[in-house]
C-alpha cells in the first residue's frame, strides 16, 4: 500500500486529489449539508430520488475506502469517516422508513409521565413524583444487591476453602450437591418456592428477605466454583513450602493462597456481580418494589413505556462502571 502511494506521488507530484486534506475537509461539510437539506423527503421519493440516494452512498463509500486505505491519514480521521456510515444510514432510516417518530417519542421518551404524581402504596403522599418512585426502587435494588453480594461471597468463600482443605468425602459431596443443585435451579422458581412454601413450615419471611436469601443461595453456588478454581490455580508447591515452615493448612490458605488467588478470581467475580445486580429484577415476581416492578406498574397506569426505558437506563448507568472495571481487570490479568 505504501509503495502504491509513493508511485502515485511520483506520477502526480503529490497525492491524488481525493486523498488530500484540501478535498476531504470541504467534502465532509458539503456532503453533510447535502444529505440533511437537499435529499428529497419521503413524499417526493420517485425514481430520481432513489437514484440520488444510490449516488450519495456510492460517493461516500468511494471516499471512505480512499481514506481507510491511506496509511498516512491519522486514525481520528479514519474513525470519523467510518462513524459517518452509521450516521448516514441512520439518517436515511429516520427519513425514509415511514416510522411514526412522534408517537415513538411520546410512548417511549415522554418525560411528562415521569414528572407526574401518583400513588404506589396505601398512604403514599400525593406529591411523590414518578421520578422519586423510580429512584426509591433503584435504592431497593441496590440494597438487595449489596446484601446478596456480601452474603453470597462469604458463603462461597467458606465453602470453597473447606472443599479444598478438608479431605472429607461426605462433606465435599454435600458441598458439590449444593453447588450443582442451585446452579441448575432457575432463580425465579427458587424465589416463588421460598416465598410461598416456607410459611406452611412456620417460617415467615418478608419479600425483601426472600429475595436476598434466594439470590444468596444461587450466587453462592456460582461463586463457590469461581473461588475454588482460583484457589486450585495456585501451585501446590507453595502450600507445601508454607506447611514446611510450620504453618497450619488454614494459615497457609490465609497468608499464601488467598492473596494470590484474588488476582485470578477478580475478573470473573466482577462479572458475577454484574449478573447479580441484573438478577435483582427477578425479585419483582414476589412483589418487591424494585426497578422492574415499579416501572411495570407505572407503565400499566399510564399506558406508556417511558418508565421501562428509565429503568433500563438506571441499570445501565449503575452497571457501566462495573463492566468497565471487569474489562480493565481482564486486560491486566492477560498482560501480567
Amino acid at each position: 500500500m505504501i509503495d502504491s502511494i509513493e508511485k502515485k506521488k511520483g506520477k502526480y507530484g503529490h497525492l491524488p486529489w481525493y486523498r488530500r486534506y484540501e478535498f476531504l475537509y470541504p467534502f465532509m461539510i458539503i456532503y453533510a449539508a447535502l444529505i440533511i437539506f437537499v435529499m428529497p423527503p419521503v413524499s417526493r421519493l420517485n425514481i430520481f430520488g432513489y437514484l440520488m440516494l444510490i449516488v450519495a452512498v456510492v460517493i461516500y463509500v468511494f471516499v471512505l475506502v480512499a481514506v481507510q486505505t491511506d496509511r498516512e491519514k491519522p486514525n481520528w480521521l479514519k474513525n470519523i469517516f467510518a462513524f459517518g456510515v452509521i450516521l448516514i444510514f441512520g439518517l436515511f432510516f429516520y427519513r425514509y422508513s415511514g416510522a411514526r417518530w412522534s408517537e415513538v417519542g411520546h410512548y417511549f421518551f415522554n418525560m411528562d409521565v415521569m414528572r407526574r404524581t401518583g400513588f404506589m402504596e396505601v398512604g403514599e403522599a400525593a406529591t411523590t413524583t414518578n421520578w422519586e418512585l423510580m429512584f426509591r426502587a433503584l435504592w431497593t435494588a441496590i440494597e438487595i444487591f449489596l446484601m446478596s453480594a456480601v452474603l453470597s461471597t462469604l458463603l462461597a468463600l467458606l465453602l470453597a476453602v473447606v472443599r479444598v482443605i478438608v479431605n472429607d468425602k461426605l462433606l465435599n459431596f454435600f458441598i458439590e450437591l449444593y453447588v450443582d443443585v442451585f446452579r441448575a435451579v432457575p432463580s425465579i422458581a427458587l424465589l416463588l418456592v421460598i416465598y410461598f412454601s416456607l410459611p406452611y413450615a412456620g417460617i415467615l419471611l418478608s419479600p425483601f428477605a426472600t429475595g436476598v436469601l434466594a439470590l444468596t443461595l444461587i450466587e453462592g453456588a456460582y461463586l463457590c466454583e469461581v473461588f475454588r478454581s482460583g484457589i486450585e490455580a495456585i501451585h501446590k508447591n507453595q502450600v507445601e513450602s508454607a506447611r514446611a515452615l510450620g504453618m497450619t493448612a488454614w494459615k497457609a490458605m490465609k497468608l499464601v493462597v488467598l492473596p494470590q488467588s484474588i488476582k485470578i478470581v477478580l475478573p470473573p467475580y466482577t462479572n458475577r456481580m454484574i449478573g447479580l445486580m441484573k438478577r435483582t429484577a427477578e425479585c419483582s415476581v414476589i412483589a418487591i418494589a424494585e426497578i422492574l416492578q415499579t416501572a411495570r406498574q407505572l407503565q400499566s397506569w399510564y399506558a406508556n413505556a417511558t418508565p421501562l426505558i428509565i429503568g433500563a437506563l438506571m441499570y445501565m448507568i449503575f452497571l457501566f462502571p462495573l463492566t468497565r472495571a471487569a474489562t480493565i481487570l481482564e486486560r491486566r490479568r492477560k498482560s501480567a
